[in-house]
């Protein structure tokens, strides 16, 4: 593909087009690059409308790697790739699950994150650290996986000029600024212009060069009959998945897809619960309509020897077949979906290092302290990520970003049941946390031979072994005194939080 990239006939005019995103995008956030708070670089003060809160989460949980490594799925099976319209739809009935006691406890207990909302539902620090940690483990590949594709991008806008470690470098350097200084304030104000100009010039884009190449819906779909039906068909061209591995991936990502750290604390900013729910509407729609179109294109793709040979850089192919326009504002949609995941995992992995663990082993930090440590994180994040970035190739960053999901899961017993279910406690979810993630990587190295016959990936085991331990577990010992009391929010004054002064019987 780099002959194709380094075309003769160069044009600044992608450059340009992504050099005036980038502008916009710096003269949006201008305002918000200072924080007074913490709790202002942690969760934007809780201020943050239901447009806001869905453009973040549409904006990171549709990530700019779509255009790489997703990219596989879709023009390299066509059909399959249609798993995301349907785990959308389960992603918004956890949303509708976990949102109302989010807000209600967040604010009321002053949680700054997933972890910290855990531990103090569980009154254990022990689980507090362990999900932070784990949260930020599971981040790191794709943070990775984003700048490996923001270099890509750089070299298809620059046919082939600049090198991929300069658009890794100019990435980092973007979301270190105004990460570190404006924290989730910063991050929210970004995301709203990116998550809109992601939807908007990226299904513009995309029906215009459908319409361009095809002529039509119509004539796109007759193309892909005549010369690759298999894409309209599942598993797709050449893949033998059995029928339950696409059940599989469905539920693993349904149950994954709002627990990453980065979407989670997206919720945790908004100023209501109506927020909350209109974003859980509002988001998975944006969504539904982005990834349809994106998938008929890369069908499209995928009838063109350029894409089928290397899907995971056939969407900058096709579109530079609508010119450099179109590739430039192509390119920025990348770019844009890049910075703003980048920012929101960067921004997380911050405040998880701060709240979850610095503030547990030392609660003595202060306001100002806290907001330095993670402006530091922020820039030792930006300095490992583009290292790493620059060595690893998108394929080993593929697998590894593939276990996490596998991992993710296994944050959603604990939290849903954490949220509904009185009896579930601090044991049962550190057992199945850590025997969920231990399976998951037996599973992953060992690969036994009923992965492949049965067809269910190693997350379904992983997820359903820790279900049963934590109904096991809650079965087995009676609820804590202060369940009652935060389920029924029957204290009048902040509930302890956790290292503080528990009723009798509650543990630690």
């Amino acid at each position: 593909m780099q002959d194709i990239i380094r075309a003769e006939n160069f044009s600044i005019i992608p450059l340009i087009v992504l050099g005036a995103m980038i502008a916009v995008n710096f003269w949006v956030v201008r305002r918000d690059l200072g924080v007074e708070t913490y709790e202002e670089f942690a969760t934007a003060n809780r201020s943050v409308g239901f447009i806001g809160v869905a453009l973040a989460i549409y904006t990171t949980w549709y990530v700019g790697a779509i255009y790489t490594a997703w990219a596989g799925f879709a023009v390299g099976l066509g059909f399959i790739a249609f798993y995301t319209l349907v785990y959308g739809t389960f992603g918004l009935v956890t949303m509708m699950l976990i949102g109302r006691k989010t807000f209600l406890w967040g604010k009321k207990y002053g949680c700054q994150t997933q972890a910290d909302l855990m531990g103090l539902r569980y009154q254990s620090k022990t689980l507090k650290v362990s999900l932070g940690v784990a949260g930020i483990l599971f981040s790191i590949p794709w943070l990775f996986m984003e700048f490996v594709t923001l270099g890509i991008a750089f070299e298809w806008a620059s046919y082939g000029r600049v090198p991929a470690w300069v658009g890794i470098l100019i990435g980092v350097s973007i979301v270190g600024f105004y990460i570190g200084l404006g924290g989730m304030k910063a991050a929210i104000t970004a995301s709203i212009f990116q998550g809109g100009f992601q939807f908007i010039a990226g299904v513009a884009l995309m029906t215009y060069l459908i319409f361009k190449l095809w002529g039509s819906f119509g004539g796109l779909f007759g193309a892909i009959q005549t010369q690759e039906p298999a894409l309209l068909t599942y598993p797709g061209p050449g893949a033998t998945f059995p029928v339950p591995f696409w059940t599989s991936i469905i539920i693993t990502s349904s149950l994954g897809n709002f627990m990453w750290p980065w979407v989670f604390n997206k919720i945790i900013t908004a100023d209501s619960i109506r927020s909350i729910k209109f974003a859980g509407l509002g988001a998975p729609i944006l969504g539904a309509i982005t990834w349809t179109l994106f998938v008929w294109l890369g069908m499209g793709s995928h009838l063109y020897q350029e894409g089928a040979a290397d899907p995971q850089q056939a969407y900058f192919f096709i579109h530079r077949l609508g010119g450099p326009t179109v590739l430039g504002f192509f390119v920025a949609v990348v770019v844009a979906t890049n910075i703003s995941t980048v920012a929101a995992i960067i921004q997380a992995i911050s405040t998880h290092i701060t709240v979850d663990i610095a503030e547990v082993f030392d609660r003595r930090i202060s306001d100002k302290g806290a907001i330095r440590l993670s402006r530091a994180v922020v820039v030792a994040s930006c300095v490992v990520a583009f290292g790493m970035s620059v060595l690893l190739s998108l394929d080993k960053l593929i697998f590894w970003a593939l276990f996490t999901y596998q991992g993710m899961v296994l944050f959603w017993p604990i939290v849903v049941l954490g949220m509904w279910w009185k009896r579930a406690n601090a044991a049962g979810a550190l057992v199945g946390l850590f025997g969920g993630i231990g399976l998951s990587w037996v599973l992953t190295l060992l690969k036994p031979g009923f992965l492949g016959t049965w067809g269910w990936t190693e997350g379904m085991y992983a997820s359903a072994f820790t279900f049963i331990v934590m109904l096991i577990f809650g079965l087995a010992k009676k609820p804590e005194p202060y369940v009652d009391h935060l389920f029924d929010d029957l204290n009048p004054e902040p509930y302890p939080l956790v290292g503080e002064a528990l009723p009798t019987g509650a543990t630690s």
